[in-house]
């Protein structure tokens, strides 16, 4: 019996001979119309002809290449680039769609060199810094960053946090590698430049806090508060620079103000309570820790630790072990102190 050719196969034989007599130009028009129909087997059987029959042609190269990235065969894809800049290496848009396909394989150090050879060339394109700010994050460019950020907020103003939902990704990527202080740096020299912009100020509060800089933090989170007082959000951060900068009755008084209007915050009442602990007023902390625990706070280890000292504090020690020990199961590595000294 005779072995049949695999149906691509022989739908490819078939339409090079259909497509024999087309010339260039119609071969280029025929491929790009398929691309934008999502057939992407007859285009780069199209674009192949292109090739074949004017190899010297950058644009053949560069078309079949940018089909190849939206058929995903980004490998294939630089090749054909990489051909095409050999041939024409100023045709500016094609380091553009060489930097996706290097993108999209992980390959970041060439990536960031074609997206700066990019914007050479098209300084004004808002995409292309965007897309340079995340990579330079990556690739901890810091002055890059801090460089194609200041650019797209001059462009944009505060449309850029809102539209394109810059700050909080930024922040967490910061914080995972351990560098919010870089992080804060950056939005503080952008702060200096833009001070009446509210969305710069306010990434700057979130990025000072997380960095440990709490006075700068404060003194953020006043100056906003004088035109917003009821800004919950902003009290809270208030509340939290406070306690940590260890002016516990201040922090105190604010967290109750805050519990006037969110009585059953799980995480404002553990807050409020950890003031009453830092002020030793030990059944007073139980008590507010206890509602908090029982509400189910975001920190359950560190309020079974703080309700485990003012337990221990009033005389209750095989309380205060249980909570010890529950707290450092959930993960809180000082409850392990505790547990040693008293609870044998």
């Amino acid at each position: 019996m005779q072995k049949r050719l695999p149906l691509i196969i022989l739908f490819s034989l078939l339409f090079r001979v259909a497509t024999a007599q087309y010339t260039f130009d119609q071969l280029m028009s025929f491929g790009l119309r398929s691309d934008e129909k999502g057939d992407y087997t007859t285009a780069i059987v199209s674009l192949d002809q292109a090739v074949d029959m004017k190899p010297h042609e950058d644009i053949a190269w560069v078309t079949r290449g940018v089909v190849r990235v939206h058929m995903k065969d980004f490998g294939s894809a630089v090749v054909d680039f990489n051909k095409a800049i050999l041939l024409n290496p100023n045709r500016i848009q094609t380091y553009l769609y060489r930097y996706i396909a290097y993108k999209e394989t992980e390959n970041y150090q060439f990536a960031y060199s074609d997206i700066n050879r990019y914007l050479g060339g098209v300084a004004q394109d808002t995409f292309a810094h965007i897309e340079r700010m995340e990579l330079s994050m990556l690739l901890s460019e810091y002055e890059t960053f801090q460089s194609d950020f200041e650019w797209l907020y001059q462009q944009l103003g505060d449309d850029f946090f809102t539209i394109y939902r810059f700050g909080i990704k930024q922040l967490q990527h910061f914080e995972k590698i351990k560098q919010v202080p870089v992080y804060a740096k950056i939005l503080g020299s952008t702060y200096a430049k833009y001070p009446n912009s509210k969305a710069v100020k306010t990434h700057y509060v979130y990025a000072t806090f997380q960095a440990e800089q709490y006075a700068t933090c404060l003194n953020l989170v006043d100056e906003m508060l004088v035109g917003d007082p009821k800004n919950l959000g902003f009290l809270r951060y208030k509340g939290d620079a406070l306690f940590y900068l260890n002016r516990i009755d201040e922090a105190a008084t604010v967290y109750s103000e805050l519990l006037k209007t969110s009585p059953n915050d799980p995480d404002l009442l553990a807050d409020y309570g950890h003031c009453l602990l830092q002020q030793e007023k030990w059944q007073e902390a139980d008590e507010w820790l206890s509602k908090s625990i029982k509400m189910k706070n975001g920190s359950p280890a560190y309020a079974y630790l703080g309700r485990g000292i003012a337990r221990y504090n009033q005389g209750k020690v095989g309380l205060a072990c249980v909570d010890w020990e529950r707290s450092f199961q959930l993960g809180e590595k000082a409850a392990k102190k505790w547990l040693d000294a008293h609870c044998k």
